[in-house]
């Protein structure tokens, strides 16, 4: 039996497959106003999935490049600060050289002690410096606590931590943008090795202790060290160790002073009766050779004991210079990392957006002859219905 199809289901019919056409027309007009293949979510969503990744990855690196453009701005500032403390090391070791001229008068010494003090003062100002965000650059991971306070023995005491605070600049590599206060200034290496030396010499004596090491790092002992006359004509010398006797013999400057693990070598013009005392000490704090500096400016010139303690200050100072020299290369070497890391993320970042592109982007020429068969498409249509409407069989009778 056959079926019977009314002419409402065939004029629906072809009025649903308009609008398909109808829909396809609008959809190549969207395409070619925008310039992007995809319109929704629906076009193609194996793509638009790739998109959302693409899109994602895209935004965390726009973090990173932030994040890169702060670190820079954070190390270039304390690059600087470093810098000028660099230079006030080097201006005090400079100072305290000139107090060594035996030339110079009480009033002299006393006028380059006021130009310490001031180095001290705008030392001490400089490395409480804080940054646009009012962070203390040396404070560590504490940056709203001031790092370095004055007590009123004149000691300087720190206040923050010994760690860093790190900006993530990739996903394996975050970069340190300061560095605490203690390690820049408070842990400076030795410049005479394990010990401290404080001296007890002869006016004609020009004693002075070049390197002292102890490899057992456990022997906190205090050694002292005392020259004697020879019958050879030879100096002979003394080790004591806590007070008690522990070696003496004749003193021979190629092979130095030997004893278990302690090794100590001296230089200079030597007198009978010349002593040397050697207190632990593996690092030191720049304030304190600021300290003492100042206190030994007010010495005698013709004090022989004293002029060789200002001789350990220079070297401390110049060992300070060298050790902030060091921390400067080091922020330097941070930011090439940032220039390098920033470069590999432009790079990918034009490989996100040419894939993007490949997923994303309409192809116009393919788009136009789409639209176009499309549009001829839909006006056939339009014509083969306007004919066929008016087709009933009132027509023919």
């Amino acid at each position: 039996m056959l079926n019977r199809i009314s002419s409402f289901h065939n004029y629906q019919s072809v009025q649903n497959d308009l609008r398909r056409q109808e829909h396809a027309v609008h959809h190549n007009q969207a395409q070619l106003a925008s310039g992007k293949k995809l319109m929704s979510p629906s076009d193609d969503p194996l793509a638009t999935h790739y998109i959302q990744n693409i899109n994602q990855q895209s935004e965390q690196l726009r973090q990173y490049m932030d994040g890169i453009v702060l670190s820079r701005n954070r190390l270039e500032h304390h690059e600087v600060i470093v810098a000028n403390t660099e230079s006030f090391a080097d201006e005090a070791k400079r100072t305290v050289m000139e107090m060594i001229n035996g030339a110079l008068s009480p009033e002299d010494r006393f006028a380059k002690k006021r130009e310490l003090e001031e180095i001290a003062n705008n030392f001490l100002n400089l490395v409480n410096v804080q940054d646009e965000s009012g962070n203390y650059i040396f404070a560590g991971t504490k940056p709203k606590n001031q790092p370095f306070f004055k007590d009123r023995d004149g000691n300087v005491v720190y206040a923050g931590d010994d760690y860093q605070r790190k900006m993530k600049i990739s996903n394996a590599l975050e970069m340190p943008i300061n560095d605490p206060g203690s390690k820049m200034f408070m842990e400076i290496d030795n410049p005479f090795g394990d010990f401290e030396p404080t001296y007890k010499i002869g006016e004609s004596s020009e004693l002075l202790l070049e390197r002292a090491i102890n490899t057992n790092v456990d022997d906190q002992s205090t050694y002292k060290l005392t020259f004697v006359d020879m019958p050879n004509s030879k100096y002979g010398y003394q080790l004591e160790r806590d007070g008690s006797v522990v070696q003496a013999d004749e003193f021979d400057p190629s092979q130095g002073i030997k004893y278990e693990g302690v090794t100590i070598q001296v230089k200079g013009q030597i007198d009978k009766g010349d002593e040397i005392t050697l207190e632990p000490r593996r690092t030191y704090s720049i304030f304190e050779t600021f300290n003492k500096a100042m206190e030994y400016s007010q010495g005698s010139v013709s004090d022989t004991s004293n002029t060789a303690k200002l001789h350990q200050l220079v070297q401390e100072f110049h060992a300070a210079f060298i050790h902030l020299n060091k921390a400067r290369t080091d922020v330097g070497a941070r930011l090439n990392t940032l220039d390098i890391q920033e470069e590999q993320h432009e790079d990918f970042k034009m490989t996100l957006a040419k894939s993007k592109s490949s997923f994303e982007d309409l192809d116009y020429a393919a788009a136009v002859i789409e639209f176009n068969e499309n549009t001829r498409a839909l006006q056939a249509s339009q014509q083969a219905f306007g004919k066929t409407k008016d087709l009933t069989l009132f027509n023919y009778i």
